[in-house]
């Protein structure tokens, strides 16, 4: 069965290389760049699969016209998508005779949409899943072929789930080819009204606030360690990254509390922080998000507090201020 792959990431690049090591007739791969902030990048090992394959290959960020046409050329039969972040126009994805067929990293009708890996996690569900679905003018909405359930673990973190999801993904995607090549495919219909959406995700949104739980910032830390952009904080007005910490429900506890404040630290170990209702230990930090410190090589008083400093803010803002209306009057 002619088969077109189009995708990218770590999971997208896995997928094909089991594709084609299953001895799937890939006849063309359309390969999408990736977001700028993404530190693990997949364009390259993609196109160095298909030169060594000889496979027709076409990278682009978005599809246009001249991307549409592809299929007709190649004369694929069926198509898979896997870890694209773009929708495909009707004449795109009609055109296949035994469907155009997509991966979604949960259990469809849940979190449709963006990052639903991340934002699992963040909502600290037990599960998650992949799902097998037919491309159609709805958002994660088609028919669906095959899902996969993936238990969550209370600690796991977003890449240590991410790569269940890629091993998941390779299963699928190669049972979905067979089913399909043999005409045993029995697609359900999606209840588009039933299930729920996920909102996009920017590097900002990583901010993490000590007012809340001790639970939520500790999700908020696992769902966004590297490679994804990190949750941030503020240590003396430079940001500051967690990437890895802690709950402490041994801790004491405490009728003063200031969320974000430093107290106590443990050389070698951590420090502990006040949240919103109890104490995290930061592990490790970074000031750039992918070099790893530990945190008490880096604050060392417990006079800290972590976060935005208003009253510095405020300094700052009127220094400018000043500086500005000073070069105005010259």
């Amino acid at each position: 069965m002619r088969t077109l792959f189009i995708g990218s990431t770590r999971r997208g690049f896995l997928a094909l290389k089991n594709l084609l090591e299953s001895g799937v007739e890939v006849v063309g791969i359309l390969s999408l760049e990736q977001d700028s902030h993404e530190q693990e990048r997949y364009e390259e090992p993609i196109r160095l699969l298909a030169q060594s394959r000889s496979i027709p290959i076409r990278e682009t960020k978005f599809f246009g016209e001249s991307d549409f046409t592809v299929w007709k050329d190649l004369q694929a039969q069926v198509a898979f998508v896997v870890g694209a972040r773009v929708l495909l126009p009707e004449e795109f994805y009609s055109a296949f005779p035994k469907g155009c067929w997509a991966v979604h990293d949960s259990l469809l009708p849940e979190y449709r949409g963006f990052a639903p890996l991340n934002w699992a996690i963040l909502n600290d569900e037990g599960e998650t899943g992949v799902t097998v679905f037919q491309v159609s003018e709805k958002m994660d909405g088609g028919d669906i072929l095959l899902q996969r359930r993936i238990p969550i673990g209370a600690d796991e973190t977003a890449p240590q789930l991410y790569g269940r999801v890629c091993e998941s993904t390779n299963e699928v995607v190669l049972e979905a080819y067979k089913l399909l090549s043999q005409g045993r495919g029995s697609p359900r219909a999606q209840e588009y009204r039933a299930g729920s959406f996920t909102a996009s995700r920017t590097p900002a949104d990583g901010l993490i606030d000590w007012a809340q739980t001790t639970r939520q910032i500790y999700n908020l830390i696992r769902a966004l360690t590297f490679p994804y952009p990190g949750a941030f904080t503020f240590l003396q007005g430079r940001r500051l990254f967690v990437l890895s910490a802690k709950p402490k429900p041994e801790a004491p506890r405490y009728a003063g509390r200031i969320p974000g404040r430093v107290v106590q630290i443990h050389p070698g170990v951590g420090v502990d922080v006040l949240t919103g209702d109890g104490v995290l230990r930061i592990i490790e930090v970074s000031t750039d998000g992918a070099s790893r410190l530990n945190a008490a090589s880096l604050i060392r008083s417990v006079r800290v507090r972590l976060g935005l400093d208003i009253a510095d803010l405020a300094t700052r803002l009127a220094r400018l201020e000043e500086q500005v209306g000073r070069r105005a009057d010259q």
